[in-house]
């Protein structure tokens, strides 16, 4: 069976220089742990390796958080299991959750629970108790899970409720929510540009934020970059 050893061992040698720096020029450099540098796709096939194998308890249990990669493979090994029940799946997120604080391992945990579909409206509750946090990636956390998962015809306006009501002033919070502004943009056009118009209360860095990613989307017309392009700057 895997070890704490074992697995750190494997990581070590999947060791990537070349990516450190470049994960370290991204301002990935958390000083709570040390790094060594592996890529996340291969992250996520060891991840998918190993919940053949072993039971997620078993591994939380027996994967330690010494290097950024161990937390990161933790956060991803929670969404692997497709079988999970919903009561397992919480507990695991509400302990991995508080230990996040850099957004790469925040976007890449989200971006693996791809289990919220079949859990569509229980991880919704999740959400919204984290939206209420005063911590700056437990708020990222649930903003991102809202732009991977939520942004459809049964959450979008309430979505404009919440990324008009965020209001803890951190910048990876702040980021997110701009994030989440150009994902309604894009799936919602004249519904999201109505809203910046007319109804959006938000501090002016993320409005314009907002709309500036919107702008550097492929997936928007140059006539709609156009129309976003006049309403920058221009708060209501």
């Amino acid at each position: 069976m895997e070890t704490k050893k074992e697995v750190k061992k494997y990581l070590l040698r999947l060791e990537d220089k070349e990516y450190l720096k470049f994960s370290q020029n991204l301002n990935i450099k958390n000083k709570n742990y040390k790094q060594i540098g592996v890529r996340i796709p291969m992250l996520r096939k060891y991840a998918i390796e190993l919940s053949k194998k072993y039971d997620l308890k078993f591994l939380i249990n027996n994967i330690d958080e010494e290097y950024y990669e161990e937390l990161m493979l933790k956060g991803i090994l929670i969404g692997s299991y497709k079988n999970i029940s919903y009561e397992e799946l919480e507990k695991y997120i509400n302990i991995f959750v508080p230990k996040i604080d850099d957004w790469a391992i925040c976007d890449s945990f989200c971006s693996s629970l791809k289990i919220t579909k079949k859990y569509y409206n229980e991880m919704w509750n999740i959400i919204e108790s984290y939206l209420k946090s005063n911590k700056e990636f437990e708020v990222r956390f649930a903003l991102v899970m809202i732009l991977n998962y939520y942004i459809d015809d049964e959450h979008i306006e309430e979505i404009y409720k919440i990324i008009n009501n965020v209001s803890l002033d951190k910048y990876y919070v702040k980021m997110a929510n701009a994030w989440l502004i150009s994902y309604c943009v894009i799936k919602y056009y004249k519904k999201t540009l109505n809203f910046l118009k007319n109804n959006a209360k938000l501090d002016k860095w993320t409005y314009n934020k907002g709309i500036q990613k919107s702008i550097e989307s492929f997936c928007i017309t140059k006539e709609q970059k156009i129309k976003l392009k006049k309403i920058k700057n221009k708060l209501i």
